[in-house]
């Protein structure tokens, strides 16, 4: 499988913001560790745009994993999201109920696995990069996630969709099937550009952060405004 995504300055920039965010979460503890992949589900979210940084960055042979993975994989469902994070944001806004969508871990685990571990852990996207616990899922049955790193991984979420707005957001593995034959960073992306199951992302409303978390992300705000605005 080739590769037609064109290399351009928003890849690029979406590559310094995974950098960004591996700086940010550094300073959280962290319990998990390689092959603890419970949250390694077929219910993985992605922008268009980080799945075309994906087809960018792997060469021939990883994507042709991918394809061959892909292929081979069977759910009976996976999530696919109605609205995106910004999308939520502009609902709270609006005064509007979020719409409650059914996520169950048990629909199965992403096929990109291998015996645990990421086949292309490098480039994954921000929805697997923002799973974290300070506890070990196994053992405590749930993940454990300090509030100010909840707000901060919102926050990245909420850029990364800004970057990619008039792009296309739904099922990491929905989106990585399609990509094969489209091209998926141009943005805005044609009219008639529809996959089923997928919505499309919007500029960033109003950034999702709590009174006593706005001190403490204000200059990473103004660092990913600098990146993207």
């Amino acid at each position: 499988m080739t590769s037609i995504v064109k290399k351009n300055k928003t890849v690029d920039t979406l590559e310094n913001i995974y950098a960004l965010f591996d700086t940010e979460m550094a300073g959280f503890p962290v319990a998990c560790a390689k092959q603890c992949a419970d949250c390694c589900t077929c219910n993985v979210t992605a922008t268009g745009l980080e799945v075309a940084y994906i087809h960018d960055r792997l060469g021939a042979g990883g994507l042709d994993d991918i394809r061959v993975r892909l292929a081979r994989s069977w759910q009976a469902r996976r999530y696919r999201p109605a609205a995106t994070t910004n999308g939520f944001a502009l609902a709270c806004m609006e005064g509007r109920d979020a719409d409650e969508e059914e996520n169950d871990p048990a629909w199965g685990t992403c096929p990109l696995l291998e015996d645990g571990i990421c086949t292309i852990y490098p480039v994954r996207p921000l929805g697997c990069r923002v799973m974290m616990s300070t506890t070990s899922c196994r053992k405590a049955g749930q993940a454990d996630m300090p509030l100010l790193a909840l707000t901060i991984t919102t926050v990245f979420m909420q850029f990364v969709e800004h970057l990619d707005a008039g792009g296309i957001y739904g099922s990491f593995l929905d989106l990585m099937e399609y990509a094969g034959k489209n091209d998926l960073s141009r943005s805005p992306l044609p009219e008639n550009l529809n996959i089923s199951g997928t919505t499309r992302n919007l500029k960033i409303p109003a950034l999702m952060i709590p009174p006593e978390h706005v001190e403490k992300t204000q200059a990473l705000v103004q660092s990913l405004a600098g990146m993207i605005l």
